[in-house]
């Protein structure tokens, strides 16, 4: 058992006290709910505070000097106190690191966040935010650093986008850990995306217009047979506006292919609000097709490895199959879009088929079943459109499907 000493707590004196191998824990009275306990390597240490009559790790020194445990001390008894785990090791926030690692950990654990938005996460953190501002200390950070250690490394590889999500990424860690009282202060508070230099960014431009809508389901009518998932896919994303994310998870219980609907749950779509959408007569009767020409049975329109559903890249690359790399998944949901725009679709109608989120006014005020509405929507969709745009056309298209039934 070594001995505990007490002194006045400052990095100085803890570095002097090493030298004496006898000591094992030092005390400060101004402090009694802390303790300092050197490991192995006296080089190094670590600080321990007391809930509920124990001594638990709060943070390693020198990583977290006398300052900033002093500034924090007050921030971690008050989450031990409140945590749900008092026994778990809580962290001070000293570097930036430190900061990504926490709030990466708390977003992975985040049961309302969607599974892309997770990896997205974990990439941009792995790949750019770690590597690069690791060990700085937090109250080193600012404009300038950030932008010669990440904005500038990161433009010369990627896309603006990918920095600003990086940066919001960043930005939306400190904001967090200083609202839960774990930082003193927010060194980015002040801080724009657009304080470096990389422009407004802008929305990727469509590369399929309502014009296109012609050849474009003269492809799926040509491959459907051939290719009869790639060519579902790209038809239910671009009949109903639908995400990738949406579509490939699609699963037979989610279709009432008597009464017509197609009910997405919501922990499936992007705003984590159920979606439902009318099925018109012609889409249903593809879908009953093409139930009847899976090989094997699976609870998934799109099935994928080891009874799950097709992945994210594997949609990609279905959809890819299709266009050749000339257009993507997303734009056939803006493709969707437009078409309803030019076939006077109210403007709420297509944002509530689209599933996106309402104004706070909007929702407020929109509050009854526009159901009827929907339907009216998608059935001037699918059907020949009007002389202004081409409809989906499905039921001439794929008559031989669509009579048979």
């Amino acid at each position: 058992m070594g001995e505990t000493r007490y002194i006045d707590f400052s990095d100085a004196a803890i570095r002097a006290e090493a030298k004496d191998e006898y000591v094992r824990d030092l005390r400060d009275h101004h402090y009694p709910d802390l303790r300092f306990r050197y490991l192995k390597d006296r080089r190094r240490g670590a600080w321990y505070t007391v809930h509920d009559g124990k001594w638990q790790k709060a943070a390693d020194w020198p990583r977290c000097g006398c300052k900033e445990m002093d500034a924090r001390l007050s921030s971690i008894q008050l989450l031990r106190t409140a945590s749900d785990r008092p026994d778990a090791v809580l962290r001070v926030l000293y570097t930036v690191g430190d900061v990504v690692s926490w709030y990466l950990e708390r977003h992975l654990n985040a049961a309302t966040i969607s599974k892309s938005r997770k990896a997205s996460c974990r990439s941009l953190a792995k790949n750019w935010l770690l590597p690069r501002l690791v060990g700085m200390p937090v109250d080193h950070l600012n404009t300038v650093t950030l932008d010669r250690l990440l904005v500038q490394p990161m433009q010369a590889q990627v896309a603006p986008a990918t920095v600003c999500n990086a940066y919001r990424m960043l930005s939306a860690a400190f904001r967090t850990a200083r609202r839960l009282g774990l930082l003193n202060v927010n060194p980015l508070a002040d801080v724009r995306f657009t304080d470096f230099g990389l422009g407004r960014l802008r929305p990727k431009g469509a590369r399929l217009f309502p014009r296109d809508v012609g050849w474009l389901m003269d492809l799926l009518t040509q491959r459907l047979l051939k290719s009869p998932g790639p060519c579902m896919l790209a038809l239910l994303m671009l009949g109903h506006g639908t995400r990738i994310g949406e579509t490939r998870q699609a699963r037979w219980d989610h279709f009432d292919l008597n009464a017509g609907w197609w009910v997405i749950p919501a922990e499936l779509t992007k705003t984590r609000t159920r979606l439902e959408l009318p099925l018109t007569p012609a889409m249903m009767a593809l879908i009953r097709w093409y139930k009847a020409q899976q090989n094997k049975p699976s609870v998934y329109l799109f099935p994928g490895g080891h009874g799950h559903a097709l992945t994210g890249p594997g949609a990609s690359l279905a959809i890819a199959s299709l266009s050749t790399g000339a257009w993507s998944s997303h734009d056939l949901r803006k493709l969707a879009r437009a078409g309803w725009q030019h076939l006077n679709v109210n403007y709420v109608i297509a944002e509530q088929l689209l599933n996106h989120a309402m104004p706070g006014l909007t929702e407020t005020y929109v509050q009854g079943d526009l159901s009827a509405l929907k339907r009216q929507a998608l059935e001037v969709w699918h059907g020949v459109g009007t002389s202004c745009v081409d409809g989906l056309d499905l039921a001439r298209r794929f008559d031989f499907i669509v009579n048979s039934q």
